[in-house]
């Protein structure tokens, strides 16, 4: 039977009892079943505090599913989830194998420094001195500010002198 792997996972509500667990689950693999499907694992994590509230939940039940079947299984999956109440969230998606083949990792030397943890040079900090330097800008001071001299009256008038008794 040439199907496509999914991955599904749910989160119910954190009061619900075991057995309706297990009545949700079957409903589950029963519409997998009902769509030339597959349940090929399952797991089921328990109650987990959830990162933020969902419906005024601050835990929730988990349970991953991984199966194998046609596509049109997800259009009734999400219906289910939808009318469930008890289910606060859900996601399917396809799993989709690598065929990527990596090489092994080189191992290094003790004393190489090429490359940090970080995986950048220099555990992530900029050279000092030991690379190219740039010319510094060259700096021109302003031109010195000069007083405006002031028309004089005349050219007999005498400079003003201050606060000079007369």
């Amino acid at each position: 039977m040439p199907g496509i792997t999914y991955e599904t996972v749910f989160i119910a509500e954190p009061e619900i009892p075991t057995e309706q667990v297990d009545q949700l689950v079957s409903k589950i693999k029963d519409t997998i079943a009902a769509h030339q499907g597959s349940v090929t694992s399952e797991d089921r994590w328990g109650r987990r505090r959830l990162a933020y509230p969902l419906r005024g939940h601050r835990e929730g039940f988990y349970t991953v599913m991984n199966f194998t079947a046609e596509p049109t299984v997800i259009l009734a999956l999400e219906h289910l989830y939808n009318v469930t109440d008890s289910v606060i969230r859900q996601l399917t998606v396809k799993v989709i194998k690598s065929k990527k083949k990596f090489r092994p990792r080189r191992e290094r030397a003790p004393g190489d420094v090429h490359r940090s943890a970080g995986g950048r040079m220099g555990g992530g900090m900029r050279p000092r001195g030991d690379g190219p330097s740039r010319p510094l800008p060259v700096v021109t001071p302003p031109p010195p500010i000069v007083a405006a001299e002031t028309p004089a009256a005349g050219p007999s008038a005498p400079a003003p002198q201050g606060d000079k008794p007369s």
